[in-house]
């Protein structure tokens, strides 16, 4: 499957959860404990010197120790001891040592190739073929058959196990790359939303200031206190705003304050009116009861379009009308056109911004140019859709 989080090691089989010295420390209190279980059954049931008993039990524990970094040498030294064993013995295929030679390959299994692991399984039926040729045991061809079995289990076992613990550690980490992707796919999302949010906010109350700041050279000298604390209000406005969106970026907060919403636009609407922009509000129906999603979306579609207005169409009249019926709000926002204004329904990120907003919602909108007039309609659910 390659390298890397795909690659099956010894840690994958032998230690899910402990470290490497704590499974280490575990294999060699378990060798020690099959020394001694062999050594004793050597030296009480075979006619061993205990140095022999003492060297084949020291071989079977050395080679399950190594079996994991040194699988070659572990099979052959283990083997070898089997050999050694049955020949010194005159038995064939020694109990303790064919029992314990059975762990060794259990351990090979899991860590050697499965094409060691074949070639330790044709080794150990020659051997056992060998033996069986040169000792001549009474029932030598069913203890061949009981030997070539058990050992094509063992192995077997040892690889199957092995490869369920690589499907584990591929799914693993398969599922982390996947809450890798949402995590990420989350964060791009909330950064997209905060731009269209920094986006509106400062495409809007800017270009109400620029118009403010532009009209009031035109204006009497007695209503200049009135007009620079418009531009005043309108900059306070929008620091408040950027200041409450940057603060959500510092911290870990979702943004405790309110949201704009329905009952804001009127103020809104007063805002952009004091630029000396004709606007008129047309709203019909109950909105008491209007999701805060939706609110907020209808805030800043009409905040764009106003926004766009001022911008492209100055002075020229604009007129705004939301009304709902049973299941739907709807928002009109028309406008004349000006001639040189460069506006197009596909100009800028508000329209695409305002589109988004009113799809993440279930609802559509568009933006046409009719009759020298542009038209941004609006049609939201009055229930946010379900995630």
């Amino acid at each position: 499957m390659g390298t890397g989080v795909f690659e099956l090691t010894a840690a994958d089989v032998s230690r899910p959860r402990w470290g490497r010295a704590g499974v280490s420390a575990i294999l060699v209190l378990f060798a020690a404990a099959m020394f001694a279980i062999v050594l004793h059954t050597l030296m009480s049931d075979t006619g061993l010197s205990n140095r022999q008993a003492i060297g084949l039990a020291l071989a079977q524990a050395l080679a399950l120790v190594v079996a994991a970094r040194l699988p070659s040498p572990a099979w052959a030294g283990s083997i070898t001891a089997i050999v050694l064993a049955s020949w010194w013995t005159e038995t064939w295929w020694v109990d303790a040592m064919g029992n314990s030679y059975l762990l060794v390959l259990g351990m090979l299994a899991l860590h050697a190739p499965v094409r060691s692991l074949l070639v330790y399984w044709v080794g150990t039926v020659v051997i056992a073929v060998l033996l069986a040729a040169a000792l001549r045991p009474p029932a030598w061809l069913a203890d061949l058959v009981e030997v070539t079995v058990l050992a094509a289990l063992v192995l077997v076992a040892g690889a199957a196990l092995r490869a369920l613990a690589a499907a584990q550690s591929r799914l693993r980490a398969e599922q982390q790359a996947v809450r890798r992707e949402q995590q990420r796919a989350a964060l791009l999302e909330e950064r997209t939303r905060i731009a269209r949010e920094l986006h509106d906010v400062v495409a809007h109350h800017m270009s109400v200031i620029a118009i403010q700041a532009e009209a009031a050279q035109y204006r009497e000298p007695d209503t200049a206190p009135q007009t620079f604390a418009a531009i005043r209000d309108s900059a306070a406005t929008a620091m408040g705003e950027m200041r409450r969106i940057l603060g959500v970026l510092r911290s870990e907060d979702t943004g405790a304050a309110p949201q704009p919403s329905v009952p804001d636009i009127p103020a809104l609407i007063e805002s952009v009116r004091a630029t000396g922009t004709p606007i008129e509000l047309d709203m019909n129906g109950d909105f008491s009861a209007t999701p805060a999603g939706i609110g907020l979306t209808m805030y800043r579609i009409v905040q764009e379009a106003c926004s766009n207005a001022v911008r492209h169409a100055p002075g020229a009249p604009l007129t705004v009308r939301i009304h709902r019926d049973d299941s739907h709000i709807h928002l009109d926002l028309d406008n004349p056109a000006t001639a040189g204004s460069g506006a197009t329904p596909e100009a800028g990120h508000g329209l695409i911004g305002m589109r988004e907003r009113a799809a993440a919602c279930g609802g559509t909108l568009t933006a046409d140019m009719i009759d020298s007039q542009f038209r941004v309609h609006a049609s939201l659910p009055i229930e946010e859709p379900r995630p």
